[in-house]
């Protein structure tokens, strides 16, 4: 990172994304234009939150959306995210954390320790493959 560069945190993403107040939008449009602007998965995760649980949006708009997004700004860890987004997909019974921690897995190969039956049993499912 430099000096010039900066971390757009859930807010910033939500308006840039609804574009539901004009001048937030216009404002963090323009600072992804001029700047190099940073997303982390803590901050996606908070996105996902808000628009599944407050604006209602379906899991295919999101991954939509995500995917966009990744083009626009740079996602630390990206190839964790396009990996949960496929799980996130595919996989309606997990929520985007634990798709995310697949992602972990899957990228990083790092073990991932839950209780989360759910989770579990997809992590299980790569240790057959």
């Amino acid at each position: 990172m430099q000096k010039n560069d900066c971390i757009l945190d859930a807010n910033a993403v939500l308006r840039y994304l609804l574009r539901d107040n004009e001048e937030q939008f216009q404002q963090i449009n323009f600072i992804i234009q001029s700047k190099r602007c940073y997303i982390t998965l803590e901050i996606l995760a908070e996105v996902c939150y808000v628009l599944d649980g407050v604006y209602q949006v379906t899991r295919e708009d999101i991954i939509r959306i995500f995917r966009k997004l990744n083009n626009d700004v740079v996602i630390y860890n990206a190839d964790v995210l396009l990996r949960g987004l496929d799980i996130f997909n595919k996989t309606p019974k997990l929520d985007f954390i634990d798709c995310l921690l697949y992602g972990y897995k899957l990228e990083k190969g790092i073990d991932i320790v839950t209780f989360d039956q759910k989770l579990r049993k997809r992590l299980e499912d790569i240790s057959l493959q």
